[in-house]
């Protein structure tokens, strides 16, 4: 590459990230007014250790506080945000908080917007800011900030790695400007934005360091010392970070005969870090008897055993995948599987590029970069260890965000590798290689993000849609509950559905009058024998419009999805009723338009329920460890007088040619959950004389139960286990994906009435 072209490269470059870093701040500060207060993972314990320290002017004791302040961090984010909000008076003590939403996270895994707020959210949190919604939101920018440097140093990175390519620094900047996940994060309230600046400040110093042609000198000591200082203050994963620093010192210490210089460095760092960070671990180590406060985090939230938990974290990685890229709030607004699907291939792709000059025999292509690029896998890598470690010891959950720190080198591995496919595109050109490609990723990524914030999570946390009066609504009639909201109509569909399928259900709804308070809504499908077959309970809106915030006039449309249990009972037919009730309380009454009481649950229609197949009754298919199969099962009757007996039939498909013994347990069990009987047995039966053992083979295992008579009138739980008889250890039910679901089975319940 020419001067001139090469000049003209580097004023391209640096347009083109002011352009991201632009871009990236309106993103990032996007996904803040977007996103409730609060729903970010952790955010509100993040919010109280910032209020802590603005308020009182201490930091928060692990366990002491009253309340969960995320007391174990190192202080560094949050006195920087206590300082951009000292000056709010927020009227609120440091433990306050949001009222909490009972049936949050209602099949967290899926796509969509069905009680994905963990809280209630109200007009406080609404533009113009104030308050408390004031210093969150400010809070939340300190964040888009510290983001903002992030990008800027993975640019400052990757313009080290290739001084000659200054476009190709704006191809791997787009994997972490417009990752989903990180734009969200510096939009909420958190210390792994932090940590990723610390992350690239000290990944950018080593590369640096690499390249410096006088290699060690006293200036690199103390520049290192400050930024793992500030490293540590950031997060303490990022200890870790001291295995790059000293790998980049020996590298150059091996390569310049620095020796001298490398130890002098070394107790130099250490001044510094002990100057700068010791009282934060003196500090632990007197209120917790150790300098990190890590075991006392273990007391309060539960530690693995490394040892019994490899399998689990192994398990866990696609989760920490999904997570690095987009999955918001406690992780329970994910993006389409689909996504994470292509990127997955994206990053292979990256992958195997790195082979592309090798088999094209032109390996100086990688060569160029030397030790630099070496540096950033090892970064790379060194997180991943961090993460899997976490995995192995911390039930906290897999987190993405934990990567946060390698993340600037991934995103420049990752452009990179890709940038491998189109060497030479442009003949005679690198720059205009360089420069498409960076368009590309760019433009890919920030679609994502915007797809991802607009697509997904706003709509996850949006009130339900309204209706005009004019609009022509199905099924009309006019339901009045109380005095406070009236029915118009209704749309259910479909009308027959089979065990594991759901009913839609779309109500429209007019306020009458504000309420006092919160009131439930509630969805029951009741079979013939008065059997709640399905139900669910939420907040009017799925969450999203809980009544407390209802104005007089308000029309909303409520859809709401009920499931049937894959055990439902087969054939059936069942009504389906809705109604509110106040928590703990009483229910709504019920009027007709001529003022004729219809209850308090209001029967819309009837649902027929039908079998999965006509070769087992009641088809379940619970694979319990691969070892046997419950393909169905039935009973004798549903509905049973005392002094009945209950046969409850169980069909097992044998997975493999000879079972290992086991013990059979069906119990039954009141409706407080307390066990009244079982009819438990060996299986297979000692008696039995079974001439197929085949795999597929399908065997039936009769268990009866006997209703004493003192048993009171009510509903009834079977629980089913399969006990190893040897090991006395209950054999796990395996989902298709191989994950462990339970190691019960609940079938459907029975009615019983005295005599």
């Amino acid at each position: 590459m020419h001067s001139s072209e090469l000049d003209n490269a580097t004023q391209q470059s640096k347009r083109g990230i002011i352009i991201i870093l632009l871009a990236f701040i309106i993103l990032a500060a996007t996904a803040s007014i977007i996103n409730p207060l609060h729903e970010a993972t952790d955010e509100l314990r993040h919010y109280r250790f910032v209020r802590k320290i603005a308020q009182d002017g201490a930091l928060p004791v692990q366990g002491e506080e009253g309340c969960s302040a995320q007391g174990h961090h190192p202080p560094l984010f949050y006195a920087t945000a206590a300082f951009a909000t000292f000056w709010i008076d927020t009227g609120q003590e440091v433990c306050s908080g949001l009222e909490n939403n009972p049936f949050w996270a209602y099949r967290y895994w899926e796509v969509g917007h069905d009680n994905k707020n963990q809280y209630l959210h109200t007009s406080a949190e609404q533009f113009p800011w104030s308050g408390a919604a004031l210093a969150a939101h400010l809070a939340r920018f300190v964040n888009v900030a510290f983001g903002a440097a992030t990008i800027l140093l993975t640019w400052l990175i990757a313009r080290a790695v290739w001084p000659k390519r200054p476009l190709l620094a704006l191809g791997g900047t787009a994997f972490i400007a417009f990752n989903p996940m990180f734009v969200y994060m510096s939009g909420a309230i958190n210390n792994d934005i932090i940590a990723a600046f610390s992350g690239a400040a000290l990944t950018l110093a080593c590369v640096r360091l690499l390249t410096d042609p006088n290699g060690l000198s006293y200036r690199w000591g103390v520049i290192l010392g400050l930024l793992y200082s500030m490293a540590l203050m950031s997060k303490f994963n990022l200890a870790a970070i001291a295995v790059l620093v000293a790998i980049t010192m020996t590298w150059v210490a091996w390569r310049k005969k620095q020796w001298g210089l490398w130890l002098k460095m070394v107790l130099i760092i250490g001044g510094i870090v002990l100057l700068l960070t010791g009282w934060w671990f003196a500090r632990n180590q007197m209120l917790y008897g150790e300098p990190t406060g890590v075991q006392r985090l273990t007391e309060l939230w539960g530690v693995r055993n490394p040892l019994e938990s490899f399998d689990l974290a192994i398990y866990e990685l696609p989760y920490v995948w999904t997570s690095l890229w987009g999955r918001f709030g406690f992780g329970q607004v994910p993006l389409p599987e689909p996504i994470y699907t292509g990127l997955r291939w994206l990053a292979l792709m990256a992958v195997l590029g790195y082979l592309l000059p090798v088999l094209r025999r032109q390996p100086h292509k990688l060569k160029e970069a030397g030790a630099p690029l070496l540096i950033l896998v090892i970064n790379v890598t060194l997180f991943f260890a961090v993460i899997f470690n976490y995995l192995l010891i911390s039930p906290a959950g897999p987190m993405g965000r934990f990567f946060f720190p390698a993340m600037p080198a991934l995103a420049i591995l990752m452009g990179n590798g890709l940038r491998q496919y189109v060497w030479g595109a442009f003949s005679g050109s690198e720059h205009k290689t360089d420069k498409w490609l960076s368009l590309m990723t760019n433009a890919g990524m920030a679609t994502l993000t915007l797809v991802a914030l607009f697509g997904y999570l706003r709509p996850a946390y949006a009130r339900p849609p309204r209706f005009a009066v004019e609009t022509a609504v199905p099924h009309p009639l006019h339901a009045q509950f109380d005095s406070f909201i009236q029915l118009h109509g209704y749309d259910i569909h479909p009308d027959s559905v089979k065990p594991g399928e759901p009913i839609d259900i779309d109500l429209y709804w007019e306020v009458t009058a504000k309420p006092p308070g919160n009131y439930y809504f509630f969805t029951h499908l009741i079979d013939e024998t008065g059997t709640i077959v399905a139900q669910r309970d939420t907040h009017p809106g799925l969450g999203h419009f809980p009544s407390s915030q209802w104005q007089t006039g308000d029309r909303f449309v409520e859809s709401i999805r009920l499931y049937l249990p894959e055990t439902a009972y087969t054939p059936a037919t069942a009504a389906l009723s809705i109604g509110f009730y106040a928590p703990g309380s009483y229910r709504l009454g019920i009027t007709a338009a001529d003022g004729t009481s219809l209850g308090d649950a209001l029967v819309l229609d009837t649902i027929d329920i039908s079998p999965q197949s006509d070769d087992i009754p009641n088809e379940i298919n619970q694979n319990f460890n691969n070892q046997l199969n419950l393909a169905g099962y039935e009973y004798n009757k549903r509905v049973f007088q005392s002094g009945d007996v209950l046969a409850v039939d169980l069909f097992w498909e044998l997975l493999h040619n000879q079972p290992v013994d086991y013990e059979v347990q069906v119990r039954l069990f009141d409706e407080s959950g307390r066990e009244i009987a079982n009819g438990n047995g060996r299986f297979p039966s000692p008696d039995a004389v079974i001439e197929n053992w085949e795999p597929g083979a399908v065997i039936e295992d009769r268990h009866l139960l006997y209703i004493d008579p003192s048993y009171p009138s009510g509903t009834y739980i079977i629980h089913v286990m399969l006990i190893d008889y040897d090991t006395h250890e209950a054999e796990n039910i395996i989902a298709e994906d191989g994950h462990v679901l339970n190691n019960r089975i609940l079938l459907s319940s029975i009615r019983v009435h005295q005599k």
